[in-house]
């Protein structure tokens, strides 16, 4: 699962979740939401005639959206799929993972798919929504118990095997 600064958490009293996140703990932040987008191209037109390919495009234009508001996927704390066509949505569920991890990595945040009977553009597959948070960065430059222990074993890994390591014999393998 791709890092995230917010903290996930899936109850082990519940079922494993599969391509989302039971609930996330969310740091303090800039809140940014993106609302309503498909399969739009930059000229208007609605691009793709499958949910797969619309899914493609519109989780594409989120992305685009977060990134243009400071934010960047891990940043999302949930997200929305609406989709006329839920039975395609579920056939073609394989797919739209690997889509959904081209754009989005290994991070899954808590999310819903709900199907709908309408979308306001005509041809509109899927619409995809969602909030995502940007935490706050210390004035102070102090980093949390969790980031210096992912320093601390990061740095015991460099040294464990790189230049400077200690060899079976005890001896350092100095260049």
């Amino acid at each position: 699962m791709d890092r995230t600064p917010h903290q996930i958490v899936n109850p082990l009293s519940l079922a494993d979740p599969v391509g989302f996140s039971h609930a996330l703990v969310v740091r303090p932040g800039q809140v940014i939401r993106v609302g309503g987008q498909i399969a739009r191209r930059s000229d208007g037109r609605v691009a793709g005639k499958s949910v797969v390919e619309q899914f493609d495009r519109a989780l594409a234009n989120l992305v685009e959206a977060l990134r243009a508001a400071g934010a960047e996927p891990t940043h999302v704390v949930d997200m929305c799929v609406y989709t006329t066509s839920m039975r395609s949505y579920r056939v073609n569920s394989g797919t739209i993972g690997s889509v959904y991890r081209r754009h989005m990595g290994r991070y899954y945040p808590p999310m819903a798919v709900v199907g709908v009977t309408d979308l306001l553009e005509p041809g509109a597959l899927v619409a995809l929504v969602c909030t995502a948070v940007v935490p706050e960065t210390g004035e102070d430059g102090l980093i949390d118990g969790a980031e210096a222990r992912e320093l601390v074993e990061e740095a015991e890994e460099t040294l464990a095997t790189g230049p400077f390591a200690v060899t079976g014999s005890g001896r350092r393998n100095v260049p």
